[in-house]
């Protein structure tokens, strides 16, 4: 969990079956959270183009994955994703 002096940024994107940002890349991150919110399964990835059926897959209502320095998971660069079919939103937590 995220430490309480973290400035927290909160966004919603929308993720389709075209790769799409779900987090630009930020040296300053600390630690984020990425929470399907819609009702298909979502697909990230770090550092390249999302692919459906691949990479981190977050279950569709829900489903989550978080990375931070203290996990030692900490990723600061572009994180994409992708559906494989529909679209959902993925509520983001950033913090820096």
């Amino acid at each position: 969990m995220a430490g309480p002096s973290l400035r927290m940024a909160h966004t919603q994107p929308s993720m389709s079956t075209t790769s799409a940002a779900a987090l630009a890349a930020n040296q300053a991150r600390e630690y984020a959270l990425f929470v399907n919110d819609g009702a298909v399964t979502v697909y990230l990835r770090l550092g390249a183009t999302a692919v459906a059926n691949q990479g981190i897959r977050l279950e569709a209502n829900g489903g989550s994955y978080e990375i931070s320095r203290t996990q030692g998971n900490l990723y600061t660069g572009v994180v994409d994703g992708i559906t494989a079919t529909g679209t959902a939103t993925v509520l983001v937590t950033e913090g820096l």
